[in-house]
């Protein structure tokens, strides 16, 4: 029987009429749901902030206050207070999600650098499968939370460090912005305050010359936490990339007068030298802080290695470089006023919590792993301190000033 009197087309066209198959999508709501409850989670909180918060908070202010307000008043309009809690609410997410794309991106410079391979030329990819990863994966904690820490191609496991570098240099971020940019300034000593504070008055006035002290101070942090990722891996960072930071440091401290807040005479007084030119004390303010830095830094690592690191002789170079370089890049920032008292403060609990650390090794706890050596704890620890010296900067200068 022919294909025209049984009804079924020519085989040239039953060649074309092949259907494709679907392409599998890349999020499913059953598969995914730990990321759709995060994001839902993140809606739920804009809907609450922006939505069901104020009108509380209008009627609570009507109800408390002794004068009669206008109904046309924008203090009590609720568009005017929806539209500026959307974009604060917005504005800290987004602050927080470029603090994390930046700790993604840190979680490779630590990990491909010291093996002198290239950042540039390749993206992130598996290094068990060789797998290069999508866009969608490689987004900064949506992408570990899609994949449930698990390669797409060969389910093998992604360390959950990835994650939580992410987000700790996400809080980082929103943390030092609100204090330094929303607040004005109000952690840096010898500032004077302004009331133009806030999410709005930031984002329609922006202060230039603190964004510049913020970056400054956020890629610091940035540096901080990617010494410590280098120091899990059991590396150790070269030394050329971080020394050109530190000249970039000491420009900034010397171009920005928000970057270097203290003079190097202070406390003994503000005369001395007061000839000079601006930039001149702001050069010399830099160059003994680091040069102070280093000094504090190689002096405290010696001492914590006789005392409590040396059972541990695995990356010890680069650990002492790691604690080195840190302090002096924290006293070309800051001064060496502030790097004297915070590697005091730093060395003395890290040689707590190393003593504690090392009695408990007689108990049978295996402390081999790199995510819990006690140089990695020292430096999280040291780390810590410089960032609550920071954030309490203006209130810590005042004691002695």
């Amino acid at each position: 029987m022919s294909a025209e009197l049984s009804g079924d087309p020519p085989e040239e066209i039953q060649d074309s009429w092949v259907i494709p198959k679907r392409r599998k999508s890349l999020i499913s709501w059953k598969r995914d749901w730990p990321l759709m409850l995060l994001c839902a989670s993140i809606l739920a909180g804009w809907i609450f902030y922006a939505m069901i918060l104020p009108p509380i908070q209008i009627r609570q202010k009507i109800a408390t206050s002794r004068w009669k307000f206008d109904p046309k008043d924008p203090e009590i309009s609720l568009w005017i207070w929806f539209i500026r809690r959307t974009v604060e609410y917005w504005f800290v997410f987004w602050f927080f999600y470029l603090g994390a794309s930046i700790g993604s991106f840190i979680n490779v410079v630590a990990s491909r650098t010291p093996k002198k391979k290239t950042i540039v030329t390749r993206g992130s990819h598996c290094p068990f499968c060789d797998k290069a990863l999508n866009m969608v994966d490689n987004s900064p904690v949506f992408g570990w939370v899609l994949l449930r820490g698990r390669c797409r191609a060969c389910r093998l496991p992604i360390s959950p460090r990835y994650l939580y570098m992410e987000i700790l240099v996400g809080i980082v971020f929103v943390t030092l912005g609100a204090i330094e940019l929303i607040g004005n300034g109000v952690n840096l000593p010898h500032r004077q305050w302004q009331f133009a504070t806030g999410i709005v008055s930031t984002v329609f006035y922006p202060k230039w010359d603190l964004i510049g002290a913020m970056a400054v101070h956020l890629s610091f942090f940035a540096v901080a936490v990617m010494l410590i990722g280098t120091q899990m891996e059991r590396l150790r960072f070269p030394k050329l990339p971080l020394l050109v930071i530190l000249g970039i440091y000491i420009s900034s401290s010397i171009a920005n007068p928000c970057v270097s807040r203290i003079r190097w005479t202070e406390p003994w007084g503000q005369r001395f030298l007061s000839y000079a030119p601006e930039y001149f004390q702001r050069a010399i303010t830099a160059g003994l802080g680091a040069a102070t830095g280093f000094g504090l830094g190689l002096l405290t690592a010696r001492l914590l290695d006789r005392l409590y690191l040396a059972q541990s002789q695995q990356g010890r170079g680069g650990w002492t470089w790691h604690w080195t370089i840190l302090h002096g890049l924290f006293g070309a920032l800051f001064g060496w006023q502030a790097v004297l008292l915070s590697s005091i403060v730093g060395s003395l609990v890290s040689m707590s919590v190393c003593s504690f650390v090392a009695s408990r090794k007689s108990d049978h706890i295996d402390l081999s792993d790199r995510l819990f050596s006690e140089r990695v704890i020292a430096l999280a620890i040291m780390t810590c301190t410089l960032f609550i010296h920071t954030c309490a900067w203006r209130w810590i200068a005042a004691i002695w000033l």
